[in-house]
């Protein structure tokens, strides 16, 4: 049994035990001495059956959980923070707060969120809050957090994404102008992406064009014209599925991965799988393979295929995968590791063989492909993993026009407006005014390098939440994003949390959300934006293991675990929690779970038992329509 079992009970449990054996050894002595033999074994079988029996690691891990839960009273703001002040330990002295989601689309999710804000702002003095959301566009909706100005129902929608633009939010900006005007504490509303580019290119030109005329008509307007059309390159773009073995059992020992692959219509890329280790430096280049060389091209039969390397004994992880970078389709299969020669299965570490419902082990992504398992096709069993090119396809990557001159002319703009900045505070620009006009060049930039794909949007929207922090010395910062962009495991990508994390240390807490069961909105394809409901997570993942504390709504601090024993081996282990994005629907639904142990990626978590979907605000009525109502 483990320390963190109730400690009176058992001490109970002794005392009884000790009771019914002093009674018994009592008794003994009155018998007959071929009794006494007889009573003995009896004795022996009592303890046993007295003894509680041992827990397996995931009861352990459930156990530890109920245990360290600290539960919360309701998700809904304006009900006071008695429940929350264990939160204070958790929070500490960061100065960043990082605020997952599990969906873009959880009313609960949102409305924890502005609770957590609402405690965060008038308990511990958190003073801006940033979404995962356009940064001139969210910057305008300050003008209405702090003095008023505008309608927040237009400006939310101005922020172009449709998960935003719900009443959970709105109520949460709503509290936030009056907070402001409560004189109780400040709050200020930003964003950090940098998807669409139109108003910061608004902003320069206007600037430009009242400072710098000449430069403007010159140099800015023509590149401006020219990014604003730059097509998305898919050089970058490529699927994979991502697995992490334990690090205790590979370490200093030669890891092989294999398995099958078939192909159809690969071209302008290849399937194959890879394997990498890493240290506490990063990749180590002379223990990553890939198929880069000999790769699955064209149309090709099931055939096995296999990588090895040389772990280094102070490697840290090691991670291995599939990946398919091409038009066409590739199904993967039978996949296996050997260690020093020697099989290693562990089927709560990944399935190979692909027969689960989802890509246990595996996460798995792809930008401009489909993701999949497929029961259709098989190398042996009843399934394998799909990855099929539905976007644009891949071009030549010989004949590939390149997109480095429109980045770097954006660079140069960021170059000219700062050589110049004496001149335009001569002239009565404010440093701040200079300040945000080169940030909003540098926007541009950002998405000239996402469209070529020289640059990834987490690095991009990390440097962004950098510059909020740099130009508000002190100033303790709330961020709203996707658990996926919030974490800190490097699985297949660089999230923006573990580009923060570089930088803050300490000074930055994430929180991670899961949920067990219920409903929530996302995009369908074909379908557009509704409502989905799924059930409860199965055995063996994450989000069944909390379900199973039995609390509907609470945190747990994840730092807090045991570093050995049955509970830190549970958490080792790959146990998948829901990861859905803006887009889900049944084809989609196996591959949306995370596989990276939730405590290599939060340093907390909250979890919701049951959810509902977010509510959509309802379009305001047109002048006319408003006019009809009232006659």
């Amino acid at each position: 049994m483990h320390a963190e079992e109730c400690l009176p009970c058992k001490k109970s449990e002794a005392r009884d035990f000790r009771r019914r054996l002093s009674y018994n050894s009592h008794a003994m002595k009155l018998l007959p001495v071929f009794s006494r033999n007889l009573f003995l074994p009896v004795c022996l079988l009592l303890a046993c059956a007295l003894a509680p029996a041992e827990q397996n690691p995931e009861q352990a891990a459930t156990q530890w959980l109920r245990q360290g839960a600290i539960p919360l009273q309701t998700v809904e703001a304006g009900h006071g923070f008695i429940d929350m002040q264990p939160l204070k330990k958790i929070v500490g002295d960061a100065r960043i707060v990082e605020l997952g989601e599990a969906t873009h689309g959880t009313r609960e999710f949102f409305q924890l969120k502005h609770r957590m804000l609402e405690f965060l702002a008038s308990q511990e003095g958190f003073s801006i809050f940033s979404i995962e959301a356009n940064m001139p566009e969210a910057y305008r909706l300050n003008d209405f957090v702090l003095n008023g100005n505008g309608d927040p129902k237009a400006l939310l929608k101005g922020m172009y994404f449709w998960t935003w633009n719900t009443e959970e939010v709105l109520d949460m900006i709503l509290w936030m102008r009056e907070f402001n005007k409560s004189g109780k504490g400040r709050i200020e509303f930003t964003g950090f992406d940098m998807q669409n580019p139109t108003v910061s290119m608004e902003i320069v030109r206007k600037f430009l064009g009242s400072n710098d005329r000449g430069y403007l008509d010159a140099t800015v307007n023509p590149l401006y014209d020219q990014v604003a059309h730059i097509e998305e390159s898919t050089a970058d773009q490529f699927a994979g599925a991502t697995a992490k073995l334990p690090i205790q059992t590979v370490a200093g020992k030669r890891v092989t991965v294999s398995g099958f692959i078939r192909s159809e219509d690969i071209a302008n890329g290849y399937a194959g799988f890879w394997l990498r280790a890493d240290d506490a430096k990063g990749v180590v280049q002379s223990a990553f393979r890939n198929m880069h060389e000999n790769g699955v091209t064209g149309t090709t039969p099931w055939k096995r295929y296999e990588i090895s390397v040389d772990v280094p004994a102070d490697a840290t992880a090691v991670y291995f995968g599939a990946l398919h970078t091409g038009n066409g389709t590739a199904w993967f299969d039978s996949l296996s590791v050997a260690v020093n020669g020697v099989s290693y299965a562990d089927p709560s570490v990944f399935d190979g063989g692909f027969e689960s419902p989802t890509t246990v082990g595996f996460m798995t992504f792809g930008q401009g492909y489909q993701v999949s398992i497929d029961n259709t096709q098989a190398q042996d069993g009843k399934q394998s993993l799909r990855m099929r090119r539905i976007g644009a396809p891949k071009a030549d990557p010989n004949t590939q026009i390149t997109t480095a001159s429109p980045i770097g002319k954006c660079a140069a703009v960021m170059v000219y407006l700062e050589s110049n900045r004496s001149r335009y505070l001569a002239a009565g620009s404010s440093a701040k005014d200079i300040d945000w006009i080169v940030q909003n060049a540098r926007i541009v930039q950002q998405y000239a390098q996402l469209k070529a794909g020289t640059k990834g949007r987490d690095e991009s929207m990390a440097e962004n939440i950098q510059w909020i922090a740099e130009h508000n010395p002190g100033a303790r910062i709330v961020v709203w994003a996707h658990n996926g962009h919030v974490a800190y495991a490097e699985a297949g990508m660089t999230p923006m949390g573990s580009y923060l994390r570089k930088i803050y240390g300490d000074q930055l807490v994430n929180f991670g959300f899961a949920f067990n069961q219920g409903g929530f909105q996302a995009w369908e394809m074909g379908k557009g934006l509704h409502d989905f409901t799924v059930g409860p997570a199965p055995v063996g993942t994450l989000d069944h293991a909390l379900a199973a504390t039995g609390q509907s709504i609470f945190a747990v601090d994840l730092r807090k675990l045991p570093k050995q024993g049955p509970v830190a081996e549970w958490f080792q282990q790959s146990h998948p929690s829901r990861s859905i994005g803006a887009a889900y629907g049944d084809a989609l639904a196996a591959s949306l779970w995370s596989t990276t142990p939730a405590n290599q990626q939060f340093d907390a978590l909250f979890f919701v038992e049951k959810t509902s979907a977010a509510r959509p605000n309802a379009e305001s009525p047109k002048p006319e329509q408003a006019a009809a109502k009232k006659q």
